[in-house]
């Protein structure tokens, strides 16, 4: 079942709306699975801030980041690049 539900008018019960849901998957390599033939596809932080299109090697399948609904997201992902770029930056500097 999903969140979404749709109510059929006329109707007392509620179908749910037959909607794929997408899978989250805890993994080490940063990536998402493609959603036409499932090819893990690697992605990091600075290539979604880039806002450079992923294609999946396997099927051609092009995925754009819609800049405009994923503001906020964006933001987020830049503000946690710029921690981990003067993390590495700290960890260098202490081991010279």
């Amino acid at each position: 079942s999903g969140f979404f539900q749709k109510k059929e008018i006329g109707a007392v019960k509620s179908a749910a709306i037959s909607e794929r849901t997408p899978e989250v998957e805890i993994s080490r390599a940063p990536g998402i699975n493609c959603p036409e033939c499932t090819t893990r596809l690697v992605v990091s932080i600075q290539h979604l801030i880039s806002l450079e299109p992923v294609v999946c090697p396997s099927c051609g399948l092009e995925l754009q980041i819609d800049a405009q609904k994923s503001q906020g997201a964006l933001e987020s992902l830049r503000k946690l690049q710029s921690g981990l770029n003067q993390a590495a930056k700290v960890r260098q500097e202490s081991q010279l």
